[in-house]
């Protein structure tokens, strides 16, 4: 506005300064909070060191490599990285954030029970009111896991992160969990006069199995296994295949009649059970299946060449894994060798837990500045969107990948490595599991991922459509007492215990139903009574 009036040198001179510190404070909180303020080329001013806590391994060195050094220019950062062992992971976290040495962020497995009472101890870092608006792409996968809003209720604050499986690439409706896929030696099935299909039953399975046995295609002799399960294998592709409430997930449900039952007491669960020591007694499954360790079983498979069936699970980046595997090992091309498909029980139904779209979580320390949560939130939030997305799952553009004139994804790798071989142990993508990105990744043969698609929707078809698709109760899985801590069983080595007993095996599994009552009878009363 105009005026003709003169004022004094002075006030002017005080105005002109305090338009100035506003102009700087409403930069500021544009940009980010004190402590994240950018430069002109829109760069962090302050370097922040930066404590984070994952399962994945970072050697040595690796940490200056391009990759790394990438995301820790973007957002002036040091990383002080703490890996964490799979098999400590759990009491790892339990004992940094009982003791208040928590890192700055970490990945925690959650448990309900658990979080319920670090929230009441003030153990875990309460996000502020406004985070879903200054973070809009960490805020829309968050709200996609569900349990997101479920805790929000509960406890009426953020206090977590859980990690969705999907963010853009959900494979299925309703999402079923990727276990229960196999894969086949399908040269040997040819061989024996054996139909490839998209799903098998257990004993179609097993007749595979046999007649591998038998006639012995692939000359092994006494090296052959025909069927290369470990307990927690042998579990999810016999016994949950029969039994959708035989897996420690389901376990404790609501039936028909509407009140809580326990699922390997079942007679569903001994169906599975029968054909999991038919198989045993039959030699169909090795003689020492259940003292087997994590990868052995598949080992056989892709490694070694001497098994006839394993669990390979559905996501396509598994496949990938399988066949790279067998060039190494084996020397042959795995599309010539293998059929995978899903599991069905023996009435022709797909039993599965349906998949809450989450797994695992990020928790930050009660003691991080706001500084850093504030600049570890902005990196999560970049690496949410699409540009980030396409950097930690493919890469650089123009040297890793680039687009074909379609606009479609193209990779520019060497045929035969992956991006981790180039730049290893990257953990940069602290929120989407990378599941979402293997549906559309072309760094995995299409072949691969539409067949993992196929399978996502045959089981999601088969699961709903007059199937036994266990429905996720957030009663059940967020229900937390003492008495439900004490009856979580490790049902893979319960079942193996039980199948490996002389005797009459449906007798001792009545002992064994009877045995576990005094622990499993509490939960039920609880769960039956929880809303009376």
């Amino acid at each position: 506005m105009k005026t003709n009036r003169k004022m004094p040198l002075k006030p002017l001179l005080a105005i002109a300064m305090s338009l100035v510190l506003m102009t700087a404070t409403a930069c500021s909180k544009q940009d980010a909070s004190g402590g994240n303020e950018k430069d002109a080329d829109g760069k962090y001013k302050d370097k922040l060191k930066i404590s984070v806590a994952q399962t994945t391994e970072v050697k040595d060195g690796q940490l200056n490599n391009e990759f790394h050094k990438f995301w820790m220019d973007k957002f002036n950062v040091e990383w002080d990285y703490n890996y964490i062992q799979w098999d400590s992971w759990a009491e790892k976290l339990r004992l940094w954030v009982n003791s208040g040495d928590l890192p700055d962020v970490a990945s925690w497995n959650y448990v309900h029970g658990d979080f319920m009472n670090y929230v009441d101890q003030g153990l875990l870092y309460k996000f502020p009111d406004d985070w879903k608006e200054r973070w809009p792409n960490i805020a829309a996968a968050y709200k996609l896991t569900g349990l997101g809003d479920k805790l929000e209720e509960l406890t009426g604050g953020t206090y977590i992160l859980p990690k969705p499986v999907y963010y853009q690439n959900k494979p299925a409706d309703p999402l079923v969990n990727q276990i229960g896929v196999i894969a086949l030696r399908k040269d040997w099935a040819k061989a024996v006069g054996f139909e490839l299909k998209d799903e098998y039953t257990t004993s179609e399975l097993m007749k595979y199995a046999e007649l591998i046995k038998e006639k012995d295609p692939g000359k092994l002799g006494s090296k052959l296994i025909p069927i290369s399960y470990n307990a927690d294998d042998a579990l999810t592709n016999i016994i949950m295949a029969n039994s959708e409430h035989s897996r420690v997930e389901s376990a404790f449900y609501k039936g028909e009649d509407g009140k809580f039952h326990w699922g390997p007491a079942d007679p569903e669960t001994l169906t599975g059970l029968k054909l999991m020591q038919k198989a045993y007694k039959e030699g169909l499954l090795n003689p020492e299946f259940y003292t087997w360790k994590n990868n052995e079983g598949g080992d056989n498979f892709k490694v070694k060449g001497v098994a006839g069936i394993t669990s390979l699970g559905g996501l396509a980046s598994y496949r990938q894994d399988m066949d790279k595997a067998m060039k190494k090992n084996l020397n042959v091309n795995s599309d010539d060798l293998v059929h995978t498909a899903i599991v069905v029980g023996d009435d022709g139904k797909y039993r599965n837990l349906e998949q809450p779209n989450f797994w695992s979580s990020l928790i930050f320390s009660p003691n991080i500045s706001k500084e850093k949560f504030e600049r570890i939130m902005d990196l999560i939030e970049y690496s949410t969107g699409e540009e980030g997305q396409l950097l930690l799952n493919m890469g650089f553009e123009g040297k890793d990948w680039k687009y074909d004139d379609k606009k479609e994804l193209v990779s520019l790798l060497p045929e035969g490595t992956s991006l981790e071989d180039k730049y290893p142990s990257r953990f940069e993508g602290l929120y989407v599991l990378g599941d979402d990105f293997s549906i559309v990744n072309p760094a995995i043969k299409k072949e691969y991922r539409d067949t993992a698609v196929k399978h996502f929707q045959d089981k999601a078809k088969l699961g709903s459509e007059g199937g036994k698709l266990a429905e996720y109760d957030w009663d059940v899985q967020l229900y937390d007492s003492k008495a439900k801590s004490q009856a979580s069983f490790e049902y893979q080595n319960e079942y193996a215990n039980l199948i490996l007993q002389s005797g009459d095996l449906e007798a001792n599994w009545k002992k064994w139903v009877q045995s576990k009552q005094s622990l499993v009878q509490p939960v039920l009363d609880e769960l039956n009574n929880q809303k009376k």
